[in-house]
């Protein structure tokens, strides 16, 4: 019988489906966690404590290995569907997540150079050599399509400390400059979908679930069959 292997990369999608039904089914189901209550409360915390936690999702979701098991992006999102910041109260919260970001692309550089030949296979070779040939053929324009999830740069820039990359400086330049651009491009999709009837808060949790969804589909297809040795 062969053996049942589960790719890494299936996980954070996988746990974005489950958390966001688990969310709809608590504030719709058990009238638990209300998105409206949660970001009120949010709202009258102190605004050095929200940009910390600001900071720590950036880290987290760029730093390699930690990014496989919490969806910090996923909640970013929900914080901008529920607060929706204005200029104001927004640019604190995105200087918190480019100050945890770029720490935690440093990290993934120091982590690359640490795991040396465990980095591939922790990972997955197919993934591994896919940014690996990407970064090879386009360099640092590779970083720019790249930046429009921090798991992917994670990756990237894990790949340059194994490579032991020189003038990394010039990556980090070209990836924060990247997210700021997709950050308010994103930014702004939660401002139209909140300023019209279709997504409420009461029901966004189903079509956040579905861009999981998609999102796991493609990694499932994606998957590279496995040789017999």
């Amino acid at each position: 019988m062969p053996a049942i292997t589960i790719s890494r990369r299936l996980i954070l999608p996988g746990l974005g489906v489950i958390v966001f039904l688990f969310a709809y089914l608590a504030q719709n189901v058990w009238h638990l966690f209300h998105i409206d209550d949660i970001t009120r409360a949010i709202r009258h915390l102190d605004q050095a404590g929200v940009v910390m936690g600001m900071a720590i999702l950036g880290f987290v979701e760029a730093t390699i290995v930690l990014c496989f098991y919490i969806p910090g992006t996923a909640v970013v999102i929900v914080l901008l569907l529920g607060m929706q910041p204005g200029w104001a109260e927004g640019w604190p919260l995105v200087a918190g997540l480019m100050a945890g970001t770029m720490v935690g692309y440093g990290a993934s550089l120091v982590l690359g150079r640490l795991l040396q030949q465990r980095l591939p296979s922790l990972v997955g070779d197919a993934y591994f050599y896919k940014v690996q040939s990407l970064i090879e053929r386009y360099g640092l324009l590779a970083f720019v399509p790249g930046a429009f999830h921090p798991n992917q740069l994670a990756l990237a820039f894990a790949i340059l400390g194994y490579f032991q990359a020189e003038r990394v400086w010039r990556y980090f330049v070209v990836a924060g400059l990247a997210q700021l651009v997709w950050w308010s491009i994103y930014a702004s999709v939660a401002d139209l979908i909140a300023s019209q009837n279709l997504v409420s808060s009461s029901n966004f949790q189903l079509y956040v679930a579905a861009l999981f969804s998609i999102w796991f589909l493609y990694e499932l297809c994606s998957r590279q069959p496995q040789k017999a040795p």
